[in-house]
């Protein structure tokens, strides 16, 4: 009788990380479920996967779509590969020849990649360095793979909003703010209450209703917009989701093992904070590209302050801040900085945007009524 061997599913149409999946291996075929799928075994195709290059994946063609099948651990590998017939599935034959030729050279790898853990680790006053040199080596494709993954994983548990009225206000900002970047941005509006905002890999930004609802102007919006930019511009947000991840993730991009590393970057995504000097650099940079847009700039100090003084209000022995500033250190210097930087760069023909926040606000509040 044969065994129904557990796993993983793949295909466009699937969520990034896989779908939890079933073989069974009949007669002539193989059944998938749950998507109910018979496939005969001479439209199966058998590779080699995985990092260390001994993993068994399945492939074929269903309608058009590539599926990929790959067994849960090593013992669902080895029960898979002895119920199918190497005869009548191709790549079957040499799979094992090739996985035990990999093995020696793998080996070899990680031995490598212990040196290197341990390089970093005697020179760890030189980390910053290295993180800055691997994320010359990622390619724009490849980073906006890892910010799709992380919006993958965030679309599961938020409300993540594609379209509509608030995201429509945010995408025309962002536009303008991002014309000429080598990036192709996406904005979203997540339905959330809390104030916050924030940049993944690759030109992926979300704003949360919350911060929609307290921002008093367009120009206001524009400023935590353009702070978020700058994150995207000078690949902040790449740089740091590869420190959080640790020195094993920064191997595999490196590598050019990226599928797996985006597991890991998607869950780490949710403790990013960014450094000191990396908030007043994404501060600054995004007070000159308001001007350079010909934004009034003058939004990014009277949004920072206003939330700054509300919560101190409001909460007097209270050392936690809104999300959005407590995971951006140091408000009052970062205020007095910004506010010094415009006072520099004087813009005369910067002009107020404007938006219409009444229908936005209609929009998010229709939207909460629905659920």
């Amino acid at each position: 009788m044969s065994q129904i061997i557990s796993g993983l599913l793949y295909s466009k149409s699937l969520p990034t990380a896989g779908e939890a999946a079933t073989c069974l291996v009949e007669s002539n075929g193989v059944v998938i479920n749950p998507l109910h799928q018979r496939v005969h075994f001479d439209a199966l195709k058998a590779m080699v996967g995985g990092f260390d290059h001994n993993q068994l994946q399945l492939h074929w063609q269903s309608q058009g779509e590539d599926f990929t099948f790959i067994p849960a651990d090593t013992a669902a590998q080895k029960a898979l590969y002895s119920q199918l017939p190497a005869s009548e599935v191709v790549g079957l034959k040499g799979w094992k020849t090739a996985t035990s030729s990999q093995s020696a050279v793998w080996n070899s790898l990680w031995y490598l990649t212990g040196l290197i853990a341990l390089t970093f680790a005697l020179v760890i006053w030189q980390y910053d360095r290295v993180l800055d040199w691997v994320t010359t080596k990622i390619s724009i494709e490849t980073e906006k793979k890892m910010g799709e993954s992380v919006l993958t994983s965030l679309s599961g548990q938020s409300n993540i909003l594609r379209e509509g009225v608030a995201v429509d206000a945010v995408k025309a900002i962002g536009g303008v703010l991002t014309k000429g970047s080598k990036y192709q941005y996406q904005w979203f509006v997540a339905n959330d209450d809390t104030v916050n905002a924030f940049a993944m890999p690759g030109g992926i930004v979300v704003v949360n209703s919350g911060l929609l609802k307290k921002a008093d102007s367009a120009n206001e919006l524009a400023a935590v917009l353009a702070h978020e930019v700058q994150h995207v511009e000078q690949r902040h947000a790449l740089k740091n989701m590869l420190n959080s991840a640790g020195i094993a993730t920064v191997v595999m991009v490196v590598l050019g093992d990226a599928n797996a590393a985006m597991v890991i970057i998607a869950h780490k995504f949710s403790s990013q904070f960014f450094s000191r000097n990396i908030e007043a650099e994404a501060d600054l940079k995004g007070a000159a590209l308001l001007i350079k847009q010909k934004i009034k700039p003058e939004g990014m100090v009277t949004f920072f302050k206003k939330l700054a003084e509300e919560h101190s209000t409001k909460n007097p022995n209270a050392s936690s801040m809104p999300e959005w500033l407590s995971s951006h250190p140091d408000t009052a210097k970062r205020i007095e900085a910004t506010r010094v930087y415009i006072a520099k760069h004087a813009c005369l023909d910067c002009k107020q945007l404007v938006w219409d926040k009444a229908q936005i606000l209609k929009s998010l509040t229709h939207l909460n009524d629905k659920k």
